[in-house]
């Protein structure tokens, strides 16, 4: 059983990305049903997949809303800092 908290963060997580996934393929909107409960499942991750299965069962009961299965193999790390060329100096004390 996944913890709930540690769920909640993960899906925060992948609700985020998968935004931005939508946003740089707008596409992929288009085959997204109008009100619909979007869950993940992430390759190799059963306790997760499991609740968040149960979660979106639950949601059909709830809202009758369609439900959209997103599968992953996983989240690529975080890219680092998006500064340009940052220039990092001392400065003299300001008067």
């Amino acid at each position: 059983m996944i913890d709930p908290h540690e769920f909640a963060q993960k899906q925060l997580e992948l609700t985020a990305e998968f935004g931005k996934y939508v946003f740089e393929h707008p596409e992929v909107d288009d085959v997204l049903p109008p009100e619909s409960h979007i869950y993940f499942e992430i390759e190799g991750e059963d306790a997760f997949n499991r609740y968040s299965r149960e979660m979106a069962e639950k949601q059909i009961r709830d809202s009758g809303w369609p439900i959209v299965r997103v599968r992953i193999k996983g989240i690529a790390p975080p890219q680092g800092s998006r500064l340009i060329e940052p220039v990092i100096e001392s400065v003299p004390e300001l008067a």
